[in-house]
Order: C-alpha cells, then sequence, then structure tokens
C-alpha cells in the first residue's frame, strides 16, 4: 500500500513505509524523503530502518536535478 491509501477496515488516512510497506505506528521512528526528480514515486515516509538506503539514493540524486531515477 502507499502512503496515500487508506488503512485496510477504512480507519483513515494513516502513514504506510513506501519501502515495507507496513503501517507506521504512532511513536515509531519515520524520515520523510524527498527526490528532485521522482518519477518513481519514492517521495514519503519511510520507517528510519527502512529509509537507509533510499536516503542514500536521494543524497545523490538531489546533489544534480540532471540526474533521472
Amino acid at each position: 500500500m502507499l502512503l496515500d491509501e487508506k488503512a485496510p477496515g477504512g480507519g483513515g488516512h494513516d502513514q504506510w513505509c513506501r519501502a515495507c510497506r507496513q503501517l507506521i505506528v504512532a511513536g515509531q521512528p519515520v524520515t520523510h524523503l524527498a527526490f528532485q526528480n521522482d518519477p518513481q514515486g519514492l517521495k514519503g515516509q519511510y520507517h528510519l530502518a527502512c529509509s537507509k538506503p533510499f536516503a542514500s539514493l536521494a543524497r545523490i540524486v538531489n546533489l544534480d536535478p540532471r540526474i533521472g531515477l
């Protein structure tokens, strides 16, 4: 599931990790990643542990906007 999808059971807008696609529960450490050029839709909330490889990729992509995913 993506972040903007509703939780199973219709519980409103809950946050889902973009990497593992599991619910981000209140109090869990999270990070928000943004990419200058994001055709793959990787921008969003990640569990802190899940974000590490994507954070490295975001740093590289955001250094030069000509780099695409």
